[in-house]
């Protein structure tokens, strides 16, 4: 039987930046030939980036998309690559009507005209921009938006004949449907499915893929190319882990998590004289690369992969967003120390800067907490001492009071004046501030507006508190196994969890203990149970009422918070969209 050797192109794309993607594809493409690959398989919007949002309403940007296509068609020596992209052309395409019945205008050909823009795949080889093959299910849940911009294929596209073997695409949500398209290319003859795709990471997805991608092998008898895209964009982050399965639902191969790579795999599929033939002729190299060994990935842990989804959402971020320098509030506190090490492996040692910022009320062992995770970590660290500032603002609010502020207004007070200083901060260096909240306090409405949500990325803003924990821990035992030192001291994991905005402050004191409230969190947020539900499920009903309410009069706060990396399978922002204005309480009726 014939060979298709296959190259996985795991990459990471810049949303908007086509020079930049295509440089990427350009030099996957050149190692694929060195390799002597017969296909290149981009993941689902490679050359645009994913998503590409309301950028495709611009005038020219998929004007710009094509030409950048075409130039990707002018290299030579480079095997035939199957390109994820923009096209607002009907021709070769398989285009029905819009699924929500709209039309986006384009100029094309100097006119302006309504055209069709669909999320496809395009074949680009020796003879130029070959024929492009249309998703058809366009997904509009959780974080999906695509049926706002796209229309969908109305059935699947041709099969393609590259070197003698039917090979059928499907494009990312189509390949979840059952019966679909993968169906309906097996039964006209395909023995391999290309899959490129865009999905974004989330605890317990990969899991869910692969045995997704099992189950259609078995039942369409073909083996499936699964290519993902890596890399962080703005909430998002995708985790890369492309994989190989076998027509009996076997994984072959798997390429590394949260990282690009060209993964090489041989096929040996039967051969067949159907679909359409694409041109495959370049010229290989004089001695070609040997037959791959498969490269299979041993998944991460839990804990692992959420870990190294936050490095690379921060990273990718910040590097996406030209920011060469990050800020630290460091309070000697479990999630600021998260955060810290998070940065550190993001970007380096030397371009995070942490910052104590003690008031009359920390404690001494947070001052000193601070200053050995500063070392451990090898960060810089000053200390502004915010109690000059917070007797000043005392003086000008009493008269205004009649009193001195107390309360939360003190508290609050303390936290703002923290933001400040570090926005001030920020100002001056040019480098981003990154906030410390988590989800559990996000959840709650257990933070500052304009105090500790004062920043531009928030690194943990879906993480509960109970896995900050279990992350730390995890860097400890990860440098531990290397021979390194801990880099967050045990007296930061053991202590009681407090703000320290008052003597002897507790979080608890104001919340229920993380280990109720995150399981709570977790039902009433991601998994949208109803109050009444979790009290028929055995939880106790004051303390279910009293938590929902929390979560629901917070929401005002949350729209206000800055964007971070998504992990969890519902996020605050993206995918849950609840009224800030909102009447309605399961209770009342």
């Amino acid at each position: 039987m014939p060979i298709l050797r296959v190259a996985i192109a795991q990459m990471n794309s810049v949303v908007g930046s086509l020079s930049e993607n295509v440089a990427t594809l350009q030099r996957m493409r050149t190692r694929a030939a060195a390799y002597g690959a017969t296909l290149v398989v981009t993941p689902e919007l490679a050359l645009t980036g994913y998503p590409p949002e309301d950028l495709l309403l611009k005038e020219g940007f998929v004007d710009a998309s094509r030409v950048a296509l075409e130039e990707l068609a002018l290299a030579s020596d480079v095997p035939v690559t199957l390109v994820g992209t923009v096209l607002a052309e009907s021709r070769e395409m398989n285009l029905g009507p819009s699924s929500d019945g709209r039309d986006i205008a384009r100029r094309m050909d100097g006119s302006h005209e309504a055209a069709h823009v669909a999320n496809v795949v395009t074949v680009v080889g020796p003879d130029g921009v070959g024929p492009s093959i249309a998703k058809q299910y366009l997904p509009n849940y959780d974080v999906f938006d695509e049926q706002r911009y796209f229309h969908a294929g109305q059935r699947p596209g041709p099969l393609l004949n590259i070197d003698g073997i039917a090979v059928g695409v499907v494009i990312c949500e189509d390949i979840w449907v059952s019966p679909g398209p993968a169906h309906a290319l097996s039964g006209e003859g395909a023995s391999v499915l290309l899959v490129p795709n865009a999905s974004p990471y989330a605890r317990g997805r990969q899991r869910e893929r692969e045995e997704m991608l099992a189950e259609r092998a078995r039942e369409t008898g073909c083996a499936i190319v699964y290519c993902n895209l890596v890399g962080g964009q703005d909430e998002l982050v995708f985790d890369g882990q492309s994989v190989v399965v076998d027509a009996q639902g076997r994984v072959v191969a798997r390429a590394d998590a949260f990282t690009e790579e060209l993964l090489l795999v041989d096929l040996d599929l039967p051969a067949s004289s159907r679909g359409v033939v694409v041109s495959t002729v370049y010229v290989r190299p004089e001695t070609e690369w040997s037959t791959p060994t498969p490269h299979l990935s041993e998944p991460l842990t839990d804990v692992a992969e959420v870990y190294e989804a936050l490095v690379m959402g921060t990273r990718d971020y910040l590097r996406k967003n030209g920011f060469r320098e990050a800020l630290v509030a460091l309070s000697g506190g479990i999630d600021s120390s998260l955060v810290a090490a998070i940065a550190v492996d993001a970007v380096g040692a030397r371009a995070v800067r942490g910052f104590a910022l003690p008031s009359r009320y920390s404690s001494e062992g947070s001052r000193s907490d601070a200053y050995e995770l500063a070392m451990r970590l090898d960060i810089e660290i000053s200390t502004l001492d915010i109690d000059a500032a917070h007797r000043v603002f005392e003086e000008i609010l009493t008269p205004a009071l009649g009193e001195s502020p107390r309360g939360l207004t003190d508290e609050n007070l303390q936290s703002r004046i923290r933001g400040v200083l570090m926005m001030a901060l920020s100002n001056a260096s040019g480098a981003i501030v990154l906030t410390t909240g988590n989800k559990s306090e996000m959840a709650t409405g257990y933070s500052t507006l304009y105090g500790d949500s004062a920043g531009g990325f928030a690194v943990i803003k879906d993480v509960p508190k109970t896995l900050v924990y279990d992350l730390c821990r995890y860097v400890n035992e990860r440098a531990l196994h290397r021979g390194d030192p801990a880099p967050i001291p045990d007296t930061v994991l053991e202590k009681p969890p407090s703000a320290e905005l008052r003597p002897d402050q507790r979080d608890d004191q104001s919340l229920p203990p993380y280990e109720l409230l995150d399981p709570l969190l977790a039902l009433y947020v991601e998994q949208d149970w109803t109050a009444s539900e979790m009290v028929a499920a055995g939880y106790d009903p004051d303390l279910v009422r009293r938590i929902t309410r929390l979560v629901d009069r917070s929401e005002y706060k949350r729209r206000q918070m800055p964007p971070g990396v998504r992990i969890t399978k519902k996020a605050f922002g993206r995918d849950r969209r609840m009224p800030i204005t909102n009447g309605f309480y399961e209770d009342q009726w």
